[in-house]
């Protein structure tokens, strides 16, 4: 691979918004993989070579074909916001800043079509303006953008109503620039959408996105507090199970992992288990009496909003609550699981029992084929890498399985592979020399 440092390839870019400055360099090729000890010692250090900031798809198609004629390896940056190290560049070359492409192009009938450095924040609140909203986001909603959501996220605050990102209805579109010589501008649409979704920019360069829209909802935030985490959990499923009941967010969190959290006065008791909540406020009222059958008490109910000196409570729950235990204790990690679907909560549970305070219990519960299951980010109280990898033996004996967050490999995220075909073929069209995102999908060879 070529050097983006070369002067002929840098003569090729005139014209283009250029950054290379070497503090600016570090800091944009990174992104949260620092959760990770591992992904830490592995990606620190690593940095792209120049930026290239496009502010049309004419751009991007111009960048991708100079890195396609010379051999540059090319990187597509959304918010920076993603824990695997998904957009660090391994092999220097051009990072592909997306953050001047933020225009929303259209809403209408249920469905916004926005430029891929559209922040999601920003894609839900001119939704909103038409009556709609985004059916879900990740807890980075101020930060990510819409292109990142969807090559680097999966899931979020939403899918305990909509699923999961990949199910067919919720990504309608997208928009693709493939890395040639003479670069094809694609749209993707049905089955052929997954050739692009969650592929961390490999196989094209996602511009445009099309998501189908929700009606928007008045929600209300709630805090249900439970002294006995089984009880908790049962909760949580049954609330879930609730067809009458309009949800946005059902997180459960073991003690201690609240009380890692600030800006939550007198929501999270000492010592009790708790579930975050964000449901329609009409159903609140039907929040507080299963609360209440169940033996837990609400200790928080506002309503939800975008507002200065109100943390909203997602930015409690998803990823964010890795975040705010580093925030508190340095030394801890993660894992990202899977749940066996009808066996989620007796799995959750006896995972619980299994390891105490060591993993904390954190579980994100979501429709996955139509049933309402869970998945987890246990914080756990680092050790080493093999206690890392003993505690994970002991999940997998219990069903539960890993969606491995201490590797930038595409292929070690568990359910995602499933598409794994589709995208190695399309690779193999779209970036015939290998140059998107390179060492990311170890599939991947050459052809």
């Amino acid at each position: 691979m070529t050097s983006a440092n070369d002067p002929a390839f840098r003569a090729a870019l005139e014209g283009l918004e250029l950054v290379d400055h070497p503090a600016l360099l570090r800091q944009k090729s990174r992104d949260f993989y620092w959760y990770s000890p591992i992904l830490k010692r592995e990606l620190d250090g690593k940095a792209a070579e120049l930026i290239v900031v496009p502010r049309s798809v004419d751009e991007v198609v111009r960048t991708s074909a100079s890195c396609a004629r010379f051999g540059v390896p090319l990187v597509v940056r959304g918010g920076a916001t993603g824990n695997y190290g998904q957009m660090v560049p391994l092999e220097g070359g051009v990072l592909l800043d997306m953050a001047r492409l933020d225009r929303t192009l259209s809403i209408d009938a249920g469905r916004g079509r926005f430029e891929a450095g559209v922040r999601l924040g920003d894609a839900d609140a001119q939704a909103q303006q038409h009556g709609w909203e985004l059916r879900m986001f990740p807890s980075t909603r101020r930060q990510a953008t819409v292109g990142g959501y969807v090559c680097g996220g999966a899931a979020g605050v939403g899918s305990i109503r909509y699923g999961q990102l990949r199910d067919s209805g919720v990504v309608s579109a997208l928009k693709v620039v493939t890395c040639e010589s003479e670069p094809r501008v694609v749209e993707l649409r049905g089955p052929d959408i997954g050739k692009a979704l969650h592929a961390y920019g490999t196989t094209g360069i996602v511009v445009e996105v099309e998501l189908a829209l929700a009606p928007s909802y008045p929600w209300v935030e709630m805090v249900a507090a439970f002294d006995d985490f089984a009880t908790a959990a049962h909760f949580a499923q049954a609330l879930g199970e609730s067809d009458g009941i309009f949800l946005k967010l059902v997180s459960l969190m073991a003690w201690p992992l609240p009380s890692y959290f600030r800006g939550l006065d007198g929501a999270l008791p000492e010592g009790r288990h708790v579930v975050m909540i964000m449901v329609a406020a009409a159903n609140a009222l039907a929040v507080r009496d299963l609360a209440s059958e169940r033996g837990g008490a609400i200790t928080l109910e506002r309503p939800y909003a975008e507002q200065a000196g109100q943390v909203p409570i997602y930015e409690y729950t998803w990823n964010h609550t890795t975040l705010q235990a580093l925030k508190v204790d340095k030394t801890v990690t993660y894992l990202q699981t899977l749940f066996p679907l009808g066996a989620n909560v007796e799995a959750l549970v006896d995972s619980h029992e299994m390891f105490g305070e060591e993993v904390m219990a954190h579980a994100e519960f979501q429709r996955r084929q139509g049933r309402t299951n869970c998945s987890s980010l246990q914080v756990v109280r680092y050790r080493s890498d093999e206690r890392l990898r003993e505690i994970v033996r002991g999940l997998e004996t219990l069903g539960i399985r890993l969606s491995n967050p201490h590797s930038y490999i595409l292929e070690d995220k568990g359910a995602r592979v499933l598409s794994a075909d589709l995208q190695l073929a399309f690779k193999r069209e779209a970036d015939p020399q290998g140059l998107l995102n390179p060492g990311k999908m170890s599939r991947w060879t050459a052809a």
